[in-house]
């Protein structure tokens, strides 16, 4: 699952390190155009590349998007999982949306380099397939709450930035980058892990609750950013970066705090 994940969060990333580059050269429609040509050509090779899997579920599909209602309301664990994952997508959104516009009015840097920095951020996607053995080693809990931390003190650290020459901030924007979205990227796997043991034969559909908070909030992370931006800049930004990365270590930590109450009342 770390390896999907690394991919999905990679591919986030590099498209605005592709984007910037062909953006500047070519102009934004060319961009366009050139992602609906390989939004097809994936979808043809997704249809004969990947394995047929049994069906095991004799739900309709209603019945199936029905059923997601009651698994939400059955796991009070699933929605916490998602309200702290959906904080720190939050997060991870605000900055990227608002980035290229900062380094262009600040540094007077075009969309090449802003989508240089999805590069930074991409090495830090790399690492995160230690996530999953982590999970298996310290527990999945463990491993959101480490990760909601990176991604706290690594947006926190960009409050430093004033303090810095030019080549030292855009130094520790690049750091932060690799250190957020390995927080990120953590704390997505072992939340997977999490959601996944609740109900083994419901993953799809509980992977689908997940994720609907994830997007949901990277897409009010997009929103927030750019309006936080107009109003207070980078320092803006970066405050909601750093409060949504407090939220969700909060929302773990509640959360731990309720398993251990419950283990020592079974004990």
């Amino acid at each position: 699952m770390g390896t999907v994940m690394t991919g999905l969060l990679m591919g986030i990333l590099l498209s605005r390190t592709v984007s910037g580059v062909v953006g500047e050269a070519f102009g934004w429609r060319v961009m366009y155009q050139l992602a609906a040509a390989s939004i097809a050509f994936i979808g043809v090779m997704m249809w004969f590349l990947l394995p047929r899997f049994a069906i095991h579920s004799t739900l309709s599909y209603p019945a199936l998007m029905r059923s997601m209602e009651h698994l939400w309301r059955r796991y009070p664990a699933l929605r916490r999982a998602a309200l702290a994952q959906g904080f720190l997508s939050i997060a991870f959104s605000a900055f990227w949306s608002t980035l290229a516009v900062m380094l262009l009015e600040r540094y007077h840097l075009g969309s090449a380099v802003a989508g240089g920095f999805g590069i930074a951020g991409a090495a830090g996607a790399l690492a995160a397939p230690l996530a999953g053995g982590l999970a298996d080693k310290l527990g999945a809990g463990k491993v959101t709450q480490l990760g909601a931390v990176l991604v706290t003190v690594s947006f926190a650290l960009m409050f430093l930035m004033p303090a810095l020459g030019v080549h030292g901030q855009l130094m520790l924007i690049a750091i932060s980058a690799v250190g957020f979205d390995l927080g990120l990227q953590s704390s997505l796997v072992a939340h997977q892990n999490l959601v996944y043991s609740l109900e083994p034969q419901a993953r799809g559909r509980l992977n689908a609750l997940l994720f609907t908070v994830v997007f949901i909030g990277m897409a009010l992370g997009s929103a927030l950013g750019s309006n936080i931006y107009s109003l207070a800049g980078w320092t803006g930004v970066v405050a909601l970066a750093t409060v949504c990365g407090v939220i969700a270590l909060v929302i773990r930590l509640i959360e731990s705090a309720r398993v251990a109450s419950v283990t020592a009342e079974v004990a």
